[in-house]
């Protein structure tokens, strides 16, 4: 068995933030409406959403993509994409779920509900620079994809049976998992592996080449993450219990556990930190995983 430790370090406000995602030292705390991005334990910016804009945030440079568009750091202005708008009608329409953005901001996914409509659900791919809608990537019952991941040439859109797109909509795989609802998809840096994890059910490895499982991480997971460099995955249990498993031979070997938030519902990783957001604080902690001994 590896051993892990963790080396508490300073925590945060959340501001209603349920997602992170890191760049370096930096960190974005977003919320449905509310963008807080941290250097450290100083505040770079607070950015306020016109709409419900959930997702993970994505840096590129001086602008994080959130949402339905994007903040700029420097002039800490949010543009929202005028092409991409919830269809709206008198009395009701569509609820973002969730919406994934690719690493320059070339494309966006955008999940929708339409419960006035017997549950009805779109799936949209967007230019990520016009907001012009370029593909239609499901529209029908069912329900909505919480979890969405764009990479430099491929689209995931967690359905329970993930469905992998390119980047003019061409459907090009699906990733037979068959179980619960994805709660997030994640990649490495160079994109070669993909970690999804089902609500309450397992973590996934997934082959970015092919598209097929590679292992299973079987567990009570809430919410998952990798390691830049694909050493290792952190997954989170329903009150606040990290699990660590190192990756190797393209296999989970469990590598052990620290309890860290009990209301933590969502967890980053860095090369240098992992971060878990919940019960109004982003908590901090510089991990060390020893996978040699796995």
């Amino acid at each position: 068995m590896a051993s892990v430790e963790i080396k508490f370090l300073d925590t945060l406000p959340s501001e209603g933030g349920e997602s992170l995602a890191f760049d370096g030292d930096r960190l974005a705390v977003a919320g449905s409406t509310r963008l807080c991005v941290w250097r450290g334990d100083t505040r770079v910016a607070t950015i306020e959403a016109e709409l419900k804009a959930p997702g993970v945030p994505r840096f590129a440079g001086e602008r994080v993509y959130w949402g339905p568009g994007f903040a700029d750091l420097v002039t800490g202005y949010y543009t929202r994409l005028e092409g991409e708008r919830p269809i709206m009608w008198p009395g009701g329409g569509e609820v973002p779920q969730v919406y994934a953005w690719s690493p320059r901001g070339e494309r966006l996914v955008g999940s929708f509900a339409r419960s006035e409509l017997g549950h009805s659900v779109r799936v949209t791919l967007y230019h990520g620079e016009t907001g012009e809608p370029l593909a239609t990537l499901y529209e029908g019952s069912g329900l909505p994809p919480l979890a969405a991941w764009l990479g430099k040439s491929a689209c995931v859109v967690g359905f329970n049976n993930p469905r992998v797109f390119d980047h003019s909509g061409r459907h090009l795989a699906d990733i037979t998992l068959g179980g619960p609802t994805v709660s997030c998809i994640e990649a490495i840096t160079s994109e070669r592996r993909l970690i999804a994890v089902e609500l309450n059910n397992a973590m996934t490895l997934i082959d970015a080449a092919t598209w097929t499982v590679l292992d299973r991480w079987p567990g009570p997971w809430l919410h998952g993450t990798v390691s830049p460099d694909g050493r290792f995955v952190a997954v989170l249990e329903p009150w606040g219990k990290l699990h660590f498993a190192c990756l190797e031979d393209d296999r989970f070997r469990p590598a052990g556990e620290v309890a860290i938030d009990r209301e933590a519902i969502s967890v980053a990783l860095s090369l240098a930190e992992i971060a878990t957001v919940g019960g109004g604080e982003v908590r901090r902690a510089s991990p060390t995983v020893d996978c040699t001994t796995v």
